[in-house]
């Protein structure tokens, strides 16, 4: 399994039991009654009076529902409904092929169309188009908004949708109809339809380059090459004479935990990075890894869209009084979801702590709130000329480095 698995902590294996339990429950209910499983144990009573109900309902179903679920749907659906059921709305379940893409995605390549994604008002849009892919070949842009995929039309589209929708296997086809916003940005929009073919895609997580003297770096989001691609891109922009820099986290939403320490590592020689606060044990805390590579002045940008190991990074370096964190309120995911396998292809993700920033300052469901606020339409990301959040961002880097 990836690195998203070490961040389990000791509940999660007394969660999934419970889960599997259930779900081993729904599989042998035929042949096994309710007070027949409360004997074996008294703690299984309650589970068995659930399964006992799931057992009854999808009796009705395969007898008399017009559309009887298949099997694989109503474990999906089951296992969803559980983890649902206390309102975490991060858990989520993976099926076998689902959670093939979720590893390919943080593995840093996977198949699909060659796009990153941002979300407006919770509606999807393209941030960027990469090239050489599909998307680009197609003639997808910048600003594009998702308005249809494979004939299914709705009002927005949340990113998470358009990944689930547009993914798929390398050689088959999805088509996309997005709306274009007008040049002069105000009316309706062009709408347009490309039928684009899956292939293999290489995220190209990270960008660099120098603005006059200062390095700067955007990174996608935290998957298992984070740490090492900020660290190259530092390495790389200090040799070409950077004086300070800014890292761009703006619609970055989040990844691995261990990449959010690794990222911060590298401006922070020592001291906690996150403190991660679980049901019923003592609070958990993350250091510094001892990776410093520079003291050099930082701005970190950040706006609603930059969630979860954005801002812990985001947090751990305002913390310390180590960058300066310009744009507009972070979205305030504070929480920490664990993966478990489930021995048959499939898993499932569930919350099971919160973090704290180093002075255990809450985020989730409050976000970070940048030291320099820049209010701008998402949109104006697409032309350095209009992206008012990042020439603050290079000012301010500019004139530290100045000394000023």
């Amino acid at each position: 399994m990836n690195k998203a698995t070490k961040v389990v902590l000791a509940l999660a294996l007394a969660i999934i039991v419970g889960a599997m339990g259930f779900i081993v429950g729904f599989a042998v209910a035929h042949s096994v009654t309710a007070p027949e499983l409360a004997a074996l144990h008294p703690a299984n009573a309650a589970a068995s009076g659930l399964a006992s109900t799931v057992n009854h309902v999808q009796q009705l179903l395969d007898d008399n529902a017009l559309n009887p679920p298949s099997e694989s749907s109503a474990t999906a659906g089951a296992v969803q409904g559980l983890l649902s059921s206390n309102g975490d709305k991060y858990a989520m379940y993976f099926d076998a092929k689902q959670l093939k893409a979720f590893n390919q995605e943080t593995a840093g390549s996977f198949g699909g169309i060659g796009v990153s994604l941002g979300e407006k008002n919770g509606a999807a849009y393209v941030i960027d188009v990469y090239p050489g892919t599909p998307a680009a070949k197609a003639g997808i842009k910048a600003g594009d908004t998702f308005v249809s995929i494979n004939g299914v039309t709705k009002p927005k589209w949340s990113s998470n949708d358009v990944v689930q929708k547009v993914r798929g296997d390398i050689g088959t086809t999805v088509t996309v109809g997005v709306n274009r916003p007008p040049a002069t940005g105000t009316g309706p929009g062009t709408n347009l339809t490309f039928t684009l073919t899956r292939e293999n895609i290489v995220y190209p997580n990270i960008k660099s380059e120098k603005i006059g003297n200062v390095g700067y770096i955007r990174l996608g989001e935290f998957n298992a090459k984070a740490a090492d691609d900020v660290s190259k891109a530092v390495q790389d922009l200090t040799k070409q004479g950077a004086k300070s820099f800014v890292l761009d986290l703006r619609d970055n939403p989040g990844g691995l935990l261990d990449e959010a320490v690794g990222v911060s590592s590298l401006f922070i020689h020592d001291g906690v990075i996150v403190r991660i606060d679980e049901r019923n044990k003592p609070e958990q805390v993350l250091e510094a890894n001892g990776t410093k590579l520079t003291d050099a002045p930082l701005v970190v940008l950040v706006d609603s869209n930059s969630a979860s190991a954005s801002e812990i990074t985001a947090g751990a370096l305002q913390d310390y009084g180590r960058a300066i964190l310009v744009g507009e309120k972070s979205y305030g995911k504070g929480s920490v979801q664990t993966i478990e396998d489930l021995g048959d292809g499939s898993a499932v993700k569930f919350t099971t702590a919160h973090y704290l920033t180093p002075k255990k300052r809450a985020i989730n469901g409050i976000g970070l709130t940048p030291d320099v606020v820049v209010t701008m339409d998402p949109l104006k990301q697409q032309n350095r000329a209009t992206d008012t959040q990042l020439q603050r961002a290079l000012e301010i880097a500019a004139q530290k480095a100045a000394g000023k």
